[in-house]
């Protein structure tokens, strides 16, 4: 049995929180003693509870906000600028705080889901890492990172210059450990993409240190768990109520005439009035729907992980993007065939959409290629995940 500590940084959004508590059960299944260290007042959901977890937050930061990158692109080394690396004061602060994290748990290994500070302080500590995510989390490891948005104003020299400014400001904190590029202090010593290389934020990227394994095994989020009871088609949704027209998305898939099960956080209650009688099942909090993904005709969501389990299961997709990382999925989807992609402001095209999904055989068939391609990864993914870490354990004892 070792001792683990999962983290993630990067706000208190449901999909990094599902993420990291799939892996957590995965690991703590597999008879390892497992602590999530959670973005401050984030507290301990349903699943983490059930599996035993221990379950413990981080102090909250202020970062000040941060000026603007001087740079046309974003990139990695973007994000972390905004993300409190433009202040050396910031960095000084969060890096104490994971540095006495990681002093008092005593982990064998840190597994880290978009978690920049916890891995500059595993990397200083001399801890091993294991950086997971979907493929936009686990981005090619290189100097400089690569563009994901406005790739045309991309300068690798300017980029250069870029990160060396961010390294000035590690070099006050760590010191001699901040004398290598900027990815090497920020990535882990083993990098899994919990993603299929068909939705590939980066798409065609040649890096050997990112392992594509699969999304890992659904979360049972709740004790709820629904199943298909009419007809067809079969419309799965997961959405969030203020990222689009939520009365809208409601009556387009009512106006379908099948079996729908729609997930939409933060629904008002006319909202759930409307689908109710329309005959749309709609929950207003996650709900397991490991029972409804392979019967699904159609899956729905603003273009995160549930894209990848979808697909693997040769389900279509309609993908309604709101952050570039969402739009980066949804497009790829698009590219291969294997869906379409919905603007959330445009509500008049909802149904539509939906209809297009359906009707067109060539979308299914793609899809259902890849789930071919892909027919042992729902099985094996979690296995290969839980290998991984303790490989990661073993090669450092």
């Amino acid at each position: 049995m070792a001792k683990i500590l999962l983290a993630w940084e990067a706000g208190a959004f449901l999909g990094h929180e599902m993420l990291v508590t799939a892996a957590a059960v995965l690991l703590r299944g597999a008879g390892h003693d497992v602590v999530v260290r959670a973005p401050a007042d984030t507290p301990i959901n349903d699943p983490a509870r059930r599996a035993g977890l221990r379950w413990a937050g981080m102090p909250a930061i202020d970062d000040g906000g941060a000026p603007s990158t001087g740079v046309p692109w974003e990139s990695r080394a973007t994000t972390l600028w905004n993300f409190g690396f433009h202040s050396a004061e910031v960095l000084e602060s969060r890096f104490r705080a994971w540095d006495a994290a990681l002093h008092q748990e005593q982990p064998d290994v840190a597994v880290l889901q978009a978690a920049p500070y916890a891995q500059l302080a595993a990397r200083v500590a001399g801890v091993p890492s294991v950086e997971f995510g979907i493929g936009f989390d686990v981005p090619p490891r290189r100097a400089p990172f690569p563009p994901f948005r406005n790739a045309e104003t991309f300068d690798p020299s300017t980029a250069m210059r870029f990160e060396h400014a961010i390294l000035e400001r590690l070099r006050r904190t760590l010191g001699p450990a901040a004398d290598r590029p900027l990815h090497a202090l920020v990535s882990g010593d083993r990098r899994l993409a919990v993603s299929v290389p068909e939705l590939d934020h980066y798409d065609g990227a040649d890096d050997p240190s990112r392992e594509f394994l699969g999304p890992l095994p659904v979360v049972e989020w709740s004790e709820a768990r629904p199943a298909w009871q009419r007809g067809r088609p079969r419309v799965l949704a997961y959405v969030r109520a203020p990222l689009l027209d939520a009365p809208a998305h409601v009556r387009a898939v009512g106006a379908l005439r099948g079996d729908a099960v729609v997930v939409c956080l933060g629904a008002d209650a006319d909202t759930v009035a409307l689908a109710r009688k329309l005959g749309v099942r709609l929950h207003t909090k996650p709900v397991s729907f490991g029972d409804l993904l392979p019967g699904a005709d159609i899956v729905v969501s603003h273009g995160g992980g549930l894209m990848s389990e979808a697909v693997i299961r040769g389900r279509p997709c309609l993908a309604i993007p709101t952050h570039y990382e969402q739009f980066m999925t949804a497009s790829t989807l698009k590219r291969r065939g294997l869906g379409a992609m919905l603007n959330p402001r445009e509500p008049a095209l909802y149904e539509r959409a939906l209809r297009h999904v359906l009707a067109h055989p060539e979308l299914r068939h793609n899809a259902a290629a890849v789930a071919l391609r892909h027919r042992t990864t729902a099985d094996h993914a979690g296995p290969a995940f839980v290998a991984a870490v303790e490989a990661t354990i073993e090669e450092n004892r």
